[in-house]
């Protein structure tokens, strides 16, 4: 008997288990499709010798058309994919030149990533309470809410540096600021990445990717 009921717990229990792969389902259906997004996000970097501001305005139209406009005190640039061929405009003296395009991510690209299950190697999640799961990875421990199918915070601390990362929503669970804190000896440089629009870039001119 306490067999039975010790195999009715276990496959309860196995039943109710999350998965890796149904944390990044979750995440996926709560973004906007890569391929088919608008945004414009500001990213600043505090550091003791002072602060810098990145702005990005960013449209994927499909996979093979890409609209970037980054502005920062070091660059600003304008970059046009469409299929091969990429056209880069220097914004400060309107120069710009044709490249044959390989499919590598654009710099911009870089400040748009929030998801850090979309690379790299990460465990199954254990839970620790409630609803949040622990995920740990090669870039830290991940802390997933399975009620709000969100992101809370990402922690890593070494030797060398502790790194904590957090995001914070909207009413809607909409994502809107990115938060990362680096500590090393003492010393704290924080990046500030927040999303001012996010919607998809069905109304975007085509005729804007033509060069």
């Amino acid at each position: 008997m306490k067999k039975i009921i010790y195999t009715l717990l276990l496959f309860s229990v196995s039943s109710f288990a999350l998965s890796l792969d149904q944390v990044r389902a979750e995440l996926k259906k709560s973004a906007f499709a890569r391929d088919s997004v608008e945004m414009s996000i500001r990213t600043t970097v505090n550091t003791p010798a002072g602060k810098q501001v990145v702005s990005i305005y960013m449209v994927q139209k499909g996979s093979s058309k890409t609209y970037t406009e980054m502005k920062s005190p070091l660059l600003n640039q304008r970059s046009i994919v469409n299929g091969s061929r990429m056209k880069v405009i220097d914004l400060n003296t309107k120069k710009s030149q044709v490249l044959p395009y390989n499919g590598e991510a654009l710099e911009a690209q870089s400040y748009t990533k929030f998801n850090p299950l979309d690379s790299g190697d990460w465990q199954e999640p254990v839970l620790v309470s409630g609803n949040l799961y622990s995920i740990a990875g090669a870039q830290g421990t991940l802390y997933y809410d399975s009620a709000k199918k969100r992101i809370e915070k990402i922690e890593s601390n070494d030797a060398e540096k502790n790194t904590l990362t957090t995001f914070t929503y909207d009413a809607s669970d909409n994502l809107k600021k990115m938060e990362v804190s680096v500590i090393v000896s003492g010393i704290e440089t924080k990046v500030t990445t927040e999303i001012l629009a996010l919607r998809s870039s069905a109304k975007f001119p085509d005729k804007l990717f033509e060069f």
